[in-house]
């Protein structure tokens, strides 16, 4: 905690990077999925569920550790730490290799829901289900947008490129298979606070060094049990630099602040 000079209000800076778990390659010879987690947080995806509305055979069948291919992984457990890597066996019913949808869901289910879909991607000939709720905002696909494998040959697969988020079909192409060499993985993400303090004007001013490709947002909280809230549904937040923060507190009372990205 820190206590600035004229202020009767306490602070608690903390920086929060989000998780992020991507469908980083498809082998769709072999039936097989990799998962890297590019965030900077450990992720259970223990009872995610995968999503295949288009022709998968169940639609919706669990996660399950049963599943994973200990030769191309780097973990054996559902518990992803960042940088690493999980291939999962599936079946040709479920990545028919013409043309396909694949979500990766929390386990909340609401698969209608933009915010309980991780991932997606879409191939072949594959007009896309749940495309429409990748295409929700914050977008992680486009609508009737399919990854083009008329080039594909025996030993490739569709992967990301390195440095991209999965986020459009641009963001794939097809190449002889790297499947658990983690290759496809962006760089590590570096978010942490390199200064507080206080202004003349009485406001509160924030530094912080960012390499992640999301947006960053100050919250607020009265108790650290209470949701979050962006403090520009309060006051005004100025950004007068890139890795800066502006903004005022409310005089008197105890706030807990944290910048988070997207």
């Amino acid at each position: 905690m820190l206590r600035f000079f004229s202020s009767l209000v306490f602070f608690l800076f903390t920086a929060i990077a989000s998780a992020n778990v991507v469908i980083s390659e498809v082998d769709l010879t072999n039936s097989r999925v990799e998962l890297v987690n590019n965030g900077t947080q450990a992720v259970n995806i223990s009872n995610y569920r995968w999503c295949n509305r288009v022709n998968g055979s169940p639609f919706y069948p669990s996660v399950s550790s049963a599943t994973i291919n200990a030769e191309f992984s780097t973990t054996p457990d559902l518990v992803l730490l960042p940088a690493e890597v999980l291939v999962f066996d599936l079946s040709s019913t479920f990545l028919p290799p013409e043309g396909g949808e694949l979500g990766l869901y929390l386990p909340s289910g609401g698969f209608g829901r933009r915010s309980a879909l991780v991932d997606y991607i879409n191939w072949g000939n594959s007009l896309g289900v749940r495309d429409t709720v990748a295409d929700d905002t914050p977008a992680i696909w486009e609508t009737n947008a399919a990854i083009d494998i008329s080039g594909i040959s025996v030993g490739d697969t569709i992967q990301l490129k390195s440095g991209s988020e999965g986020n459009s079909v641009s963001d794939y192409k097809i190449a002889p298979i790297t499947m658990g060499q983690a290759q496809n993985s962006v760089d590590q993400v570096d978010f942490r606070i390199t200064a507080v303090g206080s202004m003349d004007n009485g406001g509160l001013f924030i530094e912080f060094f960012y390499n992640g490709g999301g947006s960053v947002t100050i919250t607020e909280s009265p108790d650290l049990r209470a949701e979050y809230k962006k403090v520009s549904e309060r006051t005004v937040v100025l950004r007068p630099s890139e890795n800066r923060i502006e903004f005022q507190p409310e005089n008197g009372r105890t706030f807990f602040y944290r910048l988070e990205s997207d």
